[in-house]
């Protein structure tokens, strides 16, 4: 494999990781004041995962 190819699957593995792991971690817990439900864990896991991959696509070039 190429460089390309490895740089999309690190990037694709930090797009999913933060959403299976928010899923699994942040349902029925409070944070900023709302207890969360599981599509809105995933939402914010989402949004972390999208924030780590743009950022790794970017740096890396």
């Amino acid at each position: 494999m190429d460089g390309g190819t490895l740089r999309l699957l690190v990037a694709i593995l930090l797009f999913s990781a933060p959403v299976v792991l928010a899923a699994e971690m942040l349902p029925r817990r409070i944070v900023a004041g709302r207890r969360l439900t599981r599509p809105q864990a995933q939402a914010a896991g989402a949004v972390v995962g999208l924030v780590l991959g743009v950022g790794f696509l970017l740096a890396a070039g």
